[in-house]
């Protein structure tokens, strides 16, 4: 099994402990890369995209269709798209961390709770 295979299974693994996610779907998967969807609502989600060849890894949060909040590495660097502002790009220490799927879904759950989404 490859990396993306790994990957695609982990998604799927840990997006079951999240009640607030109805249901994952692999948009796109190559041997290098992959597109998940991890649906909350009809118009709104979580997508992940990873390229394990350029170690390249994005977790947003979409409402309608636009990115609210997302977080993502490309080489090794994270950075942060603030829920306040999504478009800047947060290098702050909290925005630069390393973060699992995991702790982003956590992050989710409280930026919906909070928005009085879930």
């Amino acid at each position: 099994m490859g990396a993306v295979e790994i990957f695609e299974r982990e998604v799927y693994s840990i997006a079951a402990h999240f009640a607030y996610i109805q249901r994952v779907s692999t948009l796109d998967k190559t041997a290098n890369a992959i597109k998940l969807r991890l649906y909350v609502t009809s118009g709104c989600f979580v997508q992940i995209y990873a390229n394990v060849r350029k170690k390249i890894t994005s977790y947003a949060l979409v409402l309608g269709e636009n990115r609210v909040y997302g977080r993502d590495c490309d080489g090794g660097i994270w950075h942060r798209h603030p829920y306040e502002n999504p478009e800047t790009h947060d290098f702050s220490p909290e925005g630069s961390r390393e973060i699992s799927l995991k702790e982003f879904l956590i992050e989710v759950q409280q930026i919906l709770e909070r928005e009085g989404l879930l």
